[in-house]
């Protein structure tokens, strides 16, 4: 009896000693993200916080939430979960692929003939801009420095031109890949996109007020980011560069890259969560982070990034309905941070990472199904919308319009149907920019050849 409650005891103890160990372990070696109060005020105030890339020496920590729909908004990382390696140099544009001429669509400045080539300038490409004042839904509070050099000041502009994704996805697609190379070069030999900003003010609102950090300016710079890391991709498997121009143009967009990190949402830091790192399930604030690690991981032939990518993806993958529908995204009532629009903008990332996926042989209509559940299910709702039951505040539907926003189209449906050899479209008589992927490099998915 005694043998047998000794045993029991010196189990228990050790198994403690090991759980305490490894969590003490785990904490001991996770970011020293900032947080608090003080640290949110101090940003706001002194205008300091902003990230200057070239300071960047190592690898970051990767972050990749899991999604939990409990109630709790903890964050778990499962960056590292497994290891999955990238087996070929493809990207969205897969190794089979050709280009064929069409017509352009339009380019930051207007022109088509912007198009023919990749440029920086110091207005453009010093600062990674965040929006700033000016949303009329919301109070933003400015600090002293802040009001002192003018803002609110909001990129203009800077933002709302996507940088370079109109003539990146122009330059891939007319096959203009010495003109594209060239740009490349330029962009690393300036080491242009300098500074990462963090979010000059707090916003206020009904429920109290949030620090966001890092998450206006990041959520723009994936639209240039994204694309750059494919144009990437595709000259490497061109075999384009001389050695030293690889390199130059590598280490220049692996620091762009390593900025990408600033841990759970950003660094968003909300009042009501006694300014603590949180993170909310799959939603459309958090994808595109993982298209841009899957791109990398396949870039760089890392294994760590592509490994963080791919959890990404089967996380959101594990938020979807059975009718391919996104928890996180797809509901009834007004809340603004959701709806049909910002369901667009996941749908259209988890399908691009799918051809990714499946351009690096994975069979994703057998080991993903939802995914072209979402497909059919996007393409006979999207034409009567009143049947979802859906709703929410990101409800407007524009991106089935004529004048869509660049980051938010249907291009995806038909990227699908030429990968897969579907007829999701059939019905869908839509202008040529509400088909346009400009942001993940691809202007015309009708027009690309599949050998």
């Amino acid at each position: 009896m005694w043998n047998k409650r000794l045993i029991i005891l010196v189990t228990t103890f050790f198994l403690c000693f090991w759980i305490l160990f490894f969590v003490t372990e785990a904490k001991a070696n996770e970011p020293n993200w900032p947080t608090g109060k003080e640290y949110s005020y101090n940003c706001v105030k002194t205008l300091s916080c902003n990230v200057i890339i070239d300071d960047l020496t190592v690898q970051p920590k990767l972050f990749i939430g899991k999604s939990t729909f409990n109630g709790s908004n903890k964050p778990i990382n499962i960056a590292y979960k497994g290891n999955h390696e990238p087996t070929n140099m493809s990207g969205i544009w897969g190794a089979d692929w050709t280009a064929e001429e069409y017509r352009l669509w339009k380019c930051h400045t207007g022109s088509s003939d912007r198009c023919s080539k990749l440029e920086w300038n110091d207005y453009f490409d010093s600062m990674i801009y965040a929006p700033g004042v000016g949303d009329p839904r919301s109070e933003k509070r400015l600090g002293s420095k802040a009001i002192e050099l003018g803002y609110p000041v909001d990129g203009g502009e800077r933002v709302s031109s996507y940088r370079h994704s109109f003539d990146i996805s122009n330059l891939l697609q007319n096959d203009n890949l010495d003109s594209l190379k060239q740009g490349l070069i330029e962009g690393a030999e300036g080491n242009w996109l300098k500074e990462l900003q963090a979010d000059p003010f707090l916003l206020v609102h009904s429920g109290g007020e949030d620090y966001q950090a890092y998450s206006n300016s990041l959520n723009w710079f994936y639209l240039t980011i994204i694309p750059l890391l494919e144009a990437h991709i595709v000259l490497q498997r061109n075999q384009m560069y001389t050695q030293d121009e690889y390199e130059l143009v590598h280490s220049w967009l692996e620091k762009r890259v390593w900025v990408l990190e600033q841990g759970p949402m950003d660094g968003l830091l909300p009042k009501n969560q006694n300014w603590q790192l949180i993170h909310e399930a799959g939603n459309h604030e958090t994808v595109k982070k993982k298209v841009a690690y899957l791109l990398w991981g396949i870039a760089d032939m890392n294994n760590t990034y592509f490994t963080a990518g791919l959890n990404g993806f089967e996380d959101f993958y594990s938020t979807m309905r059975r009718d391919g529908t996104f928890k996180g995204e797809h509901k009834q009532g007004n809340g603004d941070n959701y709806g049909l629009s910002s369901g667009n903008e996941v749908g259209q990332a988890m399908v691009v990472m799918s051809i990714i996926l499946h351009n690096q042989g994975v069979d994703v209509r057998k080991k993903y199904p939802k995914i072209e559940k979402f497909v059919q299910w996007a393409s006979k709702n999207y034409l009567d919308v009143s049947n979802t039951g859906f709703s929410g505040g990101n409800s407007d539907m524009r991106f089935v319009s004529q004048d869509p926003k660049p980051k938010n189209t249907i291009g995806w449906m038909f990227l699908w149907d030429n990968v897969f050899g579907t007829s999701y479209t059939k019905n869908f008589n839509v202008d040529d920019n509400t088909k346009a992927m400009t942001t993940f490099g691809i202007v015309s998915p009708e027009d690309i050849i599949i050998n």
